[in-house]
């Protein structure tokens, strides 16, 4: 018993003195490992790096800590840097401590921030000079861990902001060790403003080309706040999957509002796309190769780009965007106030769409211009719709007695949308009996009508009178409106508001020869 114990005896003290003997020679390298972090870090991210403290606790278990954490890439020492850390600490075994590399349990960042650059290192759009991805590093830890850190994409355009992401929580697995890193990361969106979750994998990283590192994985985008875009609204969700590098990730996905509104009209419609963009992560800058969108009985395709503007916070929006069979209905309730749109009809457009950055409102700063064609048109609104039936009629010499017809037209036109004005511009559209041209402006805020046009008749102006004692006396001036070989020709004027607009010939234009 007594030898037993002895040899128990002898084995314990054996296996503190090695422990000792570790400590002891763990603490006299704080030193050798402080420069081992600097030189890891230089090494692996092609920078300068300083760091303000560095500690070594060696029981029970390994903890380091450092503080003031700073790294600039050597190409860009104008720029700011590309990681700064306020502190950090180090976590894992004694026999990770002493083995080749170096291995650590955790890392755990307290107010990091990452600087992106934009175009790599050389912030020139192209990659850098003997870019590579490098291998095992000579410290691997486990799993990263940093909690409400920021993320700042350093725009390619000089006087542009940064545009700044707030990361509520970052994990990381396996850095060091040469190969792709398992991430999730929960990050704030700045604007239109919510949350974004994604998990996937990043890198390894490229040395002399960081925007060439490798990425890929899955999002959601949720809770997002659309009014914080002035001049739109409604609670949006997006999920999707990307791939690619850090400066051209290859993105699909899709989105769902079912509110979505402008402020110009306050009525909500169920807005739903889907997307395949590319989106350079040093800038983001996106750009859209495919979209298709639906909203109640419409469908829309586009492309087009979400790109920087120098010198204005924000993103300049452009886009080319066809509408092959919607609705006009469906439009109008989207621009213009009210529940009963002004016209139904089967619509075609082709279009360019520019919301250019800025504070004001979109509505304010939206730009569109195109064409279009409305088929089968009619008015909502029973007076208007009785105006243009009346019209047909006499067009055709018919006495416009109980308007049995619900009259169609066909509507097409040039247009433009600026500072909350839609301008019609070559409008014209056919109605049995009759061919009407027209242009003018319609106030999306104002809802002011101001339109002149031109009606060209079947019917002569006393034939459009039904005949008659009024028709008899008219005969006297049919000369003045016809054409030779035609009808009638007339002049007309739209004014007033869309509620109650006002239908009236031009005189002073009727009187003019011509």
């Amino acid at each position: 018993m007594s030898i037993s114990i002895a040899r128990w005896g002898i084995v314990v003290t054996g296996g503190l003195l090695v422990v000792l003997a570790i400590v002891a020679g763990a603490g006299s390298r704080t030193s050798t490992l402080r420069q081992l972090v600097i030189d890891t870090l230089e090494d692996r991210l092609d920078s300068d790096v300083e760091l303000e403290s560095f500690s070594v606790d060696t029981f029970p278990t390994v903890h380091i800590t450092g503080t003031g954490l700073v790294l600039r890439l050597k190409s860009r020492p104008d720029a700011p840097p590309l990681l700064t850390i306020r502190s950090f600490a180090l976590d894992g075994g004694l026999i990770g401590l002493v083995g080749r590399p170096r291995r650590f349990r955790t890392v755990t960042l307290t107010g990091l921030q990452v600087n992106i650059p934009p175009g790599g290192i050389k912030g020139d759009g192209q990659s850098g000079g003997g870019a590579q991805s490098i291998g095992r590093a000579a410290i691997v830890v486990e799993k990263l861990i940093a909690d409400d850190a920021v993320l700042a994409l350093i725009p390619r355009k000089a006087g542009k902001s940064p545009r700044v992401f707030a990361i509520h929580r970052l994990t990381m697995d396996s850095l060091g060790d040469g190969t792709a890193m398992p991430f999730e990361a929960t990050i704030t969106n700045p604007l239109p403003k919510g949350l974004v979750r994604s998990k996937g994998s990043f890198g390894p990283w490229r040395k002399g080309d960081p925007g060439g590192s490798p990425l890929s994985g899955r999002y959601t985008f949720d809770d997002v706040d659309l009014s914080t875009v002035k001049g739109i609204a409604g609670k949006l969700t997006s999920t999707g999957e990307f791939g690619g590098q850090l400066d051209r990730i290859d993105v699909k996905g899709e989105t769902r509002t079912p509110d979505f509104r402008l402020k110009v009209s306050g009525n909500p419609v169920p807005l739903e796309t889907k997307f395949v963009a590319v989106v350079d992560g040093t800038d983001g800058d996106t750009y859209l190769n495919d979209v298709s969108a639906t909203f109640l009985n419409t469908s829309l395709t586009a492309k087009g780009a979400i790109v920087g503007a120098e010198g204005v916070k924000g993103k300049t929006v452009r886009l080319q965007t066809t509408i092959d069979n919607g609705r006009i209905e469906d439009v109008l309730r989207l621009v213009v106030k009210g529940n009963n749109p002004l016209m139904t009809g089967r619509l075609a457009v082709r279009g360019g769409m520019n919301l250019p950055a800025g504070p004001a409102d979109v509505m304010d700063r939206l730009e569109v211009s195109g064409e279009f064609g409305v088929a089968e048109a009619r008015f909502s609104d029973g007076g208007v719709q009785t105006k243009i039936s009346d019209m047909s009629e006499r067009a055709r010499g018919m006495k416009p007695a109980e308007h049995a017809e619900n009259v169609a037209s066909n509507f097409r036109g040039k247009f433009r949308l600026a500072d909350g004005v839609l301008a019609l511009q070559d409008g014209s559209f056919g109605i049995p009996g009759a061919t009407v041209q027209i242009g003018g402006t319609y106030g999306l805020q104002t809802e002011q009508l101001e339109f002149d046009g031109l009606v060209r008749m079947q019917a002569t102006i006393s034939q459009a009178a039904g005949g008659g004692l009024k028709g008899f006396f008219l005969k006297a001036v049919d000369p003045i409106f016809r054409k030779p070989g035609a009808g009638a020709e007339l002049p007309i004027r739209i004014r007033g508001n869309r509620g109650e607009p006002k239908f009236g010939l031009d005189v002073g234009k009727a009187l003019t020869p011509r």
